[in-house]
């Protein structure tokens, strides 16, 4: 893994790239730690995930070299690859269509009927009502609604902004821990079914491996293996609502450049007029002998020089999330070239969600590097809103994706 990452390094000539692999086995190193603690029976049942050691344990790194008034090296700065690492992810999520085929109309029932409407509207209260920018309060929507870091990234990708998902991430991932472990006593108070209950997991579980373990601690197999398919479900809406989101993000900047254009050119325009004025007022007695033969001055271009604007198609293919092409092709190799063999596409699956995993540990580990103390506490409000829209959101997810699960499972 950590050869041919490196390879990539060398082949976009990142910063530091020789040093990639001392900063990749500091980074590993930290995910193995968080992964064997993630492995202890107790921490397990606590629903103490890799995701969250990884997150502090690289929080504890950063700040601990913040203490020393350095900066992050340039072998630790070019091994924080989040959005390489779980880019790689989620390619590695390979989707088996004979997985999804008995369960597939119910999960997307459960998975697509609310999220892309909750996600917008969530967001529009993030930027409106809790004065939220607009770019995170997307992000946190998204991964609130799809699946936690992976829907974050990708979004961030989308709108290129990649920085602001750290923060949001940091949220979801330990507000998660009280759903995962409170749903599945909830469900079995209201006395849901087995698959009711695992669909009600995979629609609200903000990750994939938070679902499996909510789904576990139920403590029924047709609950895990219900919401597994309805959490890949969910997943695939990483893929379009990416591409979605890029175009029109694009369009937004597009507009905004031009509606930015039009005030310089405005701008323009009346201090040439004020300019006019001030010379008429100077020299009154010229100005009136010249009036008559005055020709009026066309506007010129503005004070600042405007930065050439993008075609549309062009921006798009800035934005586009270039994950999605593997995850298409990933998709359509699992599925076309592994024939009928159960055990197998299941080896194949087990294998390639394992990797998958470990990609998202580093992600997590590279998340907590880029968290800093003294920017947290300077932008504490920021902070408290961005905890009230997650909790919000993810209120509004539980309640109404435990209405679709029981009417999905129930009477379809």
């Amino acid at each position: 893994m950590g050869i041919l990452l490196w390879l990539c390094m060398a082949s976009v000539q990142a910063p530091n790239w020789r040093r990639y692999p001392i900063g990749y086995v500091i980074v590993f190193f930290v995910a193995l730690v968080s992964k064997m603690l993630a492995s202890n029976v107790a921490l397990n049942k606590a629903s103490l995930g890799a995701s969250i050691w990884a997150i502090i344990f690289g929080f504890c790194v950063r700040n601990a070299i913040d203490l020393f008034g350095q900066p992050l090296p340039g072998y630790l700065k070019v091994a924080q690859q989040t959005e390489l690492y779980i880019a790689v992810s989620l390619v590695l999520l390979c989707i088996d269509i004979s997985v999804l085929r008995p369960l597939a109309p119910r999960a997307l029932f459960v998975s697509w009927i609310d999220t892309p409407l909750l996600f917008m509207v969530v967001a529009w209260v993030g930027w409106t009502v809790l004065k939220i920018d607009r770019q995170t309060a997307i992000i946190l929507s998204g991964a609130t609604f799809i699946c936690g870091s992976s829907a974050a990234i990708a979004l961030g990708a989308s709108m290129g902004v990649p920085h602001k998902t750290q923060m949001p991430i940091a949220i979801i991932s330990i507000f998660t821990i009280p759903s995962i472990i409170a749903l599945p006593y909830i469900a079995h108070r209201l006395e849901f079914s087995s698959t009711v209950s695992g669909a009600w997991f995979g629609g609200c579980v903000d990750s994939t491996g938070g679902v499996i373990a909510s789904a576990s601690i139920y403590g029924d197999k047709e609950a895990i293996d219900t919401s597994a398919v309805v959490k890949m479900v969910q997943n695939v809406l990483i893929g379009p609502l990416s591409v979605l989101m890029a175009w029109a993000w694009s369009q937004y900047e597009l507009y905004e450049q031009r509606r930015f254009e039009r005030e310089e050119e405005l701008l323009a325009q009346q201090q040439q007029l004020f300019q006019a004025n001030d010379d008429e007022d100077d020299n009154h007695t010229t100005a009136n002998t010249l009036s008559d033969n005055r020709q009026p001055t066309p506007p010129t271009a503005t004070s600042k020089n405007i930065k050439k604007r993008d075609k549309a198609h062009v921006l798009l293919w800035k934005r586009f999330p270039k994950f999605v092409i593997g995850f298409v092709l990933t998709a359509v190799l699992f599925n076309t070239t592994l024939g009928e063999d159960g055990d197998l596409r299941g080896a194949v699956n087990d294998f390639s969600f394992y990797v998958s995993e470990w990609f998202s540990t580093l992600s997590f580990v590279s998340i907590g590097l880029g968290l800093q103390l003294n920017e947290m506490k300077q932008n504490i409000r920021n902070l408290g809103m961005l905890c009230t829209l997650y909790l919000v959101a993810q209120t509004v997810d539980i309640a109404i994706t435990g209405l679709l699960a029981w009417v999905a499972f129930t009477f379809m």
